[in-house]
């Protein structure tokens, strides 16, 4: 057989071709991160890391006593490192440096100890109960800890202090979830690492015991943090299941559906795990429940002003960088928008060189209630949130506090209204998010970083008694609701 030089040129351009998705597919392949580091890969990414907290945070720029914490938490981190670690204890310790920016929304991704307590501890008054993994008591005759490992347990409630910032530090839910990490407060109260813990449990007359349990290495099961594949869920009683809130319309058959259910006695939208950026539910949800969202100051304005913000100006940062959110910068505003934008001006911290001019999001009269206009007969609505409650979210459960017929159970949210700076570690591939910007209200008040708070609180990995809930909050709804036992229901039934 033979060969042209056409076809040896055919051949070697299929080789090249094999050989450009061999390397593309190579390059695409995620490597996994690596378990062990040297002292320079971390001490390189300490660097890296308050770098960027120092150019992009906005709560850190609010306060050059943080800033100050911020280098000198930096600086005993580099004295202390070996000369080789884990990863995971290396991510521990940046657990305790982002504490010192104060900011309720940073994250740092994958966190995890090497062996967790095999309870769960929840805070009843000023006591905590040892509860077993379906949430009953561990010992119904003396369900309170005392100690553990034979310290009380304030001391390692201390301990748990050290790794959330102040403004969580005393939030029962989030000290919960840094007690049962024993591995790492063992570490950090300076006791050896143990295969078992030694609980002393109490009853109400403060007769103890004590009892011996085998620690595990699995985290403690609670509401996922990932994002469910679906957008939505919506469970046959009227539970809604509301993730990603950029592409819901009050149009589509899901919108329509919750149209319908308002008017029902009463409707649950589970929010735990909300967020994006479009605003339709909101307007969805004022239509309905708020008396009115508008300011008394700004009352006779058509388009009335709803927030304020500015970001901490950072390098690739644009000037449209709120725009998403629905911020628009003074030179695009209408002479009447930048009239209400003056007249908060006296109310808001001074601009400021290393933050940008403050920008500002209106409501829009065709979304704005009105009081004197007949309104569809509305039944009640509960809503559920969580620290996984933000963007939209954190916006429909600042709001919904206010209205009537309105009731937020679950857990405080981390008062996240804004943009988040997101980076990854280069050595250590560790992810790291944290506010870039502030944002404060129409009246001048400061919203990022305060929790919403519900009007009772639920943990998220506690079972829901709804029955209990709904006839204490719309006795005419039990009959609608009788199937209902757990939010969770609505995760597990997807329609439309």
């Amino acid at each position: 057989m033979k060969f042209g030089h056409q076809s040896i040129i055919n051949g070697f351009g299929l080789i090249m071709a094999l050989s450009c998705i061999q390397l593309t597919v190579i390059a695409l392949r995620e490597e996994p991160p690596k378990p062990q580091l040297s002292a320079r890969e971390m001490h390189s990414d300490l660097n890296y890391l308050q770098e960027h907290l120092a150019q992009y945070s906005a709560s850190g720029a609010a306060s050059p006593e943080r800033l100050l914490q911020l280098e000198n938490q930096v600086n005993q981190a580099r004295s202390q490192l070996p000369l080789g670690g884990e990863r995971q204890l290396f991510a521990q310790q940046l657990l305790k440096i982002l504490t010192t920016i104060d900011d309720p929304s940073a994250r740092l991704d994958g966190v995890t100890t090497q062996a967790y307590l095999p309870i769960k501890l929840r805070k009843l008054e000023d006591r905590w109960l040892a509860l077993s993994a379906n949430n009953r008591p561990l010992d119904s005759e003396a369900p309170f800890v005392t100690h553990i490992d034979g310290l009380p347990i304030a001391l390692w409630i201390d301990a748990a202090r050290h790794f959330l910032p102040p403004s969580l530090a005393d939030t029962a839910s989030e000290q919960a979830r840094h007690l049962s990490m024993i591995a790492m407060l063992r570490r950090e109260i300076g006791l050896v690492a143990r295969k078992h813990c030694r609980l002393t449990l109490s009853d109400e007359q403060g007769n103890g015991r004590q009892l011996s349990l085998t620690l595990t290495s699995k985290p403690p099961q609670t509401l996922s943090n990932s994002e469910p594949g679906d957008q939505a869920s919506v469970d046959i009683q009227g539970v809604f299941g509301l993730y990603d809130l950029s592409g819901f319309s009050a149009d589509s058959p899901l919108g329509r559906r919750l149209k319908r259910s308002l008017t029902s006695p009463i409707t649950i939208l589970d929010l735990r795990q909300a967020h994006g950026t479009g605003d339709a539910l909101l307007h969805l949800l004022a239509q309905a429940f708020s008396p009115d969202i508008r300011p008394p100051l700004l009352a006779a304005w058509p388009d009335s002003l709803q927030a304020v913000a500015r970001y901490k100006k950072g390098p690739n940062l644009r000037g449209d960088y709120l725009k998403p959110l629905g911020f628009l910068p003074p030179a695009d505003l209408s002479q009447a928008e930048q009239l209400q934008l003056d007249l908060l001006r006296s109310q808001l911290p001074q601009e400021e060189p290393g933050f940008s001019p403050w920008q500002a999001k209106f409501w829009h009269q065709d979304s704005l209630p009105w009081p004197h206009l007949p309104r569809a007969k509305r039944g009640k609505l509960m809503l559920l949130i969580g620290p996984n409650c933000r963007q939209q979210c954190q916006w429909i459960a600042h709001f919904a506090k206010s209205w009537p017929d309105t009731l937020v159970v679950g857990e405080p949210t981390r008062g996240e209204y804004g943009r988040q700076q997101q980076i990854t570690l280069p050595n250590s591939a560790i992810r790291v998010s944290f506010s870039s910007t502030q944002v404060y209200d129409a009246t001048g008040k400061a919203l990022s970083g305060v929790p919403t708070q519900p009007d009772i609180e639920q943990p998220l990995d506690e079972t829901v008694y709804w029955e209990n809930l709904i006839s204490l909050f719309a006795p005419g709804a039990s009959g609608q609701t009788q199937a209902i036992n757990n939010p969770s229901n609505a995760e597990r039934n997807t329609h439309e």
